[in-house]
C-alpha cells in the first residue's frame, strides 16, 4: 500500500467517525455545522475524506456524542500521557524525553571525578545515548524504565533511604500557676476565681455553688435558738 493510498484510508476513516458521531448524537450535517461553528460543506467535505479536521475540531464533533480521543500501541493497549508532575532541572525545565533520567542520589561518575560546586544540587540526572545503550547491552535483563521519575516517587525514594526516623515526643506542659485567693484554699474555688484550678463540681461533672452549710458546717443548737 503506498503512502497515498494510506493517507487518504486514514482521512476517510476520519471523516468516518465525524459520521458515527453524528449518527450517536442525531445531528444532521447542518445541525452539527451549527454546533462547532462551521459551514455545512465543510462537514460535508470532512465526511467525503476531502478535509481533515483539526484534532481540536474533531475532539468537539466527538464530544457532542460523548465520545473522545484515545492512543493505543499496536496492541490496542491504551497508551497514557506522559504524567504532568515528572521531575524537572532547577530551571524548571522537563529533561529529555528520549534520555532516561536517573534519581539524585545515583551520580555519574564523571561527576564524582570533576564536581561542580558553582551549580545547585542537582535534581536528577539524565544519561547520553552511548551510556543508556552500554547499559542495556550489559544487562538486558534489566528493563528499560518507561516515564521519567515523578516528584512524588523521587521524594518516597528519599524517605526510604533515611530510614526509620527516631521518635521525638512532644515537650511536657509547663506546670500551672495557680493564682486562687485565700478563699480557695478553705475548699474549691469560689465563683470569683479567675484560676479555676479546682472547680466546684458534684460526681456527676455538675458545677454548683455550695451553700454556708456546706463551707461552715451545720449550726449549732444554740444558734438555731438564737436565730429563732
Amino acid at each position: 500500500m503506498s503512502e497515498t493510498t494510506r493517507s487518504r484510508r486514514h482521512d476517510d476513516e476520519a471523516g468516518r467517525f465525524v459520521v458515527r458521531a453524528r449518527r450517536l448524537a442525531d445531528l444532521s450535517q447542518r445541525d452539527l455545522a451549527v454546533r462547532i461553528g462551521v459551514s455545512a460543506s465543510t462537514v460535508s467535505r470532512i465526511e467525503s475524506g476531502l478535509t481533515v479536521p483539526s484534532i481540536e475540531l474533531f475532539e468537539r464533533i466527538l464530544a457532542l456524542a460523548g465520545l473522545r480521543l484515545a492512543v493505543v500501541d499496536a496492541a490496542g493497549n491504551r497508551v497514557a500521557p506522559a504524567p504532568a508532575d515528572a521531575v524537572r532541572d532547577n530551571q524548571g525545565r522537563r529533561f529529555p524525553a528520549h534520555l532516561d533520567v536517573d534519581p539524585p542520589d545515583q551520580v555519574p561518575r564523571e561527576r564524582d571525578v570533576w564536581p561542580r560546586y558553582d551549580r545547585l544540587e542537582a535534581r536528577a540526572w539524565y544519561r547520553q545515548r552511548t551510556l543508556r545503550d552500554r547499559l542495556i547491552e550489559g544487562a538486558p535483563q534489566r528493563e528499560r524504565p518507561v516515564d521519567h521519575p515523578t516528584e512524588d516517587e523521587l521524594q518516597l525514594r528519599r524517605r526510604l533511604m533515611r530510614g526509620r526516623q527516631p521518635r521525638v515526643d512532644a515537650p511536657p506542659r509547663p506546670e500551672p500557676v495557680c493564682e486562687c485567693p485565700d478563699a480557695c484554699f478553705e475548699a474549691l474555688c469560689v465563683a470569683d476565681c479567675t484560676c479555676q484550678c479546682e472547680p466546684q463540681s458534684n460526681r456527676l461533672g455538675l458545677l454548683f455553688v455550695p451553700d454556708d452549710t456546706m463551707l461552715h458546717g451545720p449550726a449549732r443548737s444554740g444558734e438555731d435558738d438564737a436565730a429563732s
